[in-house]
């Protein structure tokens, strides 16, 4: 690392103190001097400060919220806005120049403060973008060698592999064999800037449709998916480091076929699942989590919320602990406390698509992503 000329404490103390200090106050501390600035955008310095935050940082103090916006031409203007966890109310656009989301992009998985944004479902448009808002550090993946006219592009997340310190994109395509149609697997690896195919995945035994990948979480990608054979739905687990997606385990008697009603959240440092149920003014939210992870897991059934007199809500991911987003039908963004049954409003500038929200747990981080570029 950079070396400080003069100080009272330690060089090590210093960047250990530092380094567990949030990305928002490090961002003001760049200011205080020159060595300060060269620290912070030194390699092995953000690289203990990703290890704290690993380690100690929750999973939903704030919000990412993806929503699209009428543009004209039937186009959509995509945009993100930051929620506060300490405000409920303060909505932040954080892409005012970002040329590329002209058309409709969506999230597609975050990890580490990065996002992954990509085109949408059997859209002609398959960029994937990765895109740290803290630094607006960001980068257009290369084209994929699977792309042809017999293929779509399907789904696409994002993980982080711990033990080679590298984020890796995994995309599946939809691929038209002339006699049959089947799925492939490539994934992105950021440190050689290019696709893998993956040729164990069985995804041919499954079927993926729009908004299928989940989240990733302690090392795995979680989607949904559906059987080819009984059309039922599924989650499936990919875990880092092996090639094929494997069923993971749903609570018994549980339906997670409608996708607004349903959601794979982290909630107090685990994978909730957050299920609606009954119809109408009658709908009510059951919360499992899941102990254990990957495909080796089990589900307890944590609370039921009943009452809530809104009409078939969207679950989206949970806030501020105890917090549930929702999304109504008539578009309008709610926070459901478990605890205290209370419902707020959140506030939007302007008039979103309907059902067009997604809400993704952030937190700023240092990381950077080789080879981007910076907003201006």
């Amino acid at each position: 690392m950079v070396r400080q000329p003069n100080s009272n404490l330690p060089q090590e103390l210093l960047e250990d103190i530092l380094s567990r200090v949030p990305y928002k106050s490090l961002s003001r501390f760049k200011c205080v001097s020159k060595f300060w600035y060269a620290l912070f955008s030194d390699p092995k310095f953000q690289a203990l400060h990703l290890s704290h935050f690993i380690k100690h940082h929750t999973f939903d103090n704030s919000v990412l919220l993806g929503l699209s916006f009428p543009s004209g031409l039937n186009l959509q203007n995509y945009k993100l806005f930051s929620l506060s966890g300490n405000d409920s109310s303060a909505v932040d656009n954080l892409l005012p120049k970002f040329k590329l989301l002209s058309t409709k992009f969506r999230i597609s998985g975050h990890c580490n403060g990065i996002l992954c944004l990509a085109g949408g479902y059997w859209s002609h448009n398959d960029e994937v973008i990765l895109y740290n808002p803290a630094t607006r550090e960001f980068t257009s993946l290369p084209d994929s060698k699977m792309r042809s006219n017999s293929s779509s592009a399907l789904a696409v997340g994002l993980g982080y592999d711990s033990r080679t310190d590298d984020y890796k994109v995994v995309r599946i395509w939809s691929v038209d064999t002339g006699v049959y149609t089947t799925n492939r697997v490539e994934v992105y690896s950021l440190n050689t800037d290019s696709w893998t195919r993956m040729y164990n995945s069985n995804t041919r035994d499954f079927d993926f449709a729009e908004d299928c990948f989940a989240l990733f979480f302690k090392g795995t990608y979680y989607w949904w998916g559906s059987k080819r054979g009984d059309k039922s739905t599924i989650i499936l687990g990919l875990t880092m480091g092996h090639e094929d997606f494997l069923k993971v385990s749903v609570p018994d008697n549980v339906d997670i076929s409608k996708s607004n009603g349903r959601s794979l959240a982290v909630w107090k440092q685990s994978i909730s699942l957050i299920c609606c149920s009954g119809s109408g003014l009658n709908m009510s939210i059951d919360i499992w989590v899941m102990k254990g992870s990957g495909v080796q897991c089990s589900w307890t059934k944590m609370q039921s919320v009943t009452s809530l007199l809104l009409e078939e809500p969207k679950p989206l991911v949970f806030w501020k602990e105890n917090e549930i987003l929702l999304e109504t039908t008539n578009g309008e963004i709610k926070s459901y406390n478990v605890v205290t049954q209370k419902i707020k409003d959140l506030k939007i500038e302007g008039n979103p698509v309907l059902h067009s929200v997604q809400a993704v747990n952030y937190e700023a981080t240092l990381v950077p992503i080789k080879g981007g570029s910076y907003l201006t």
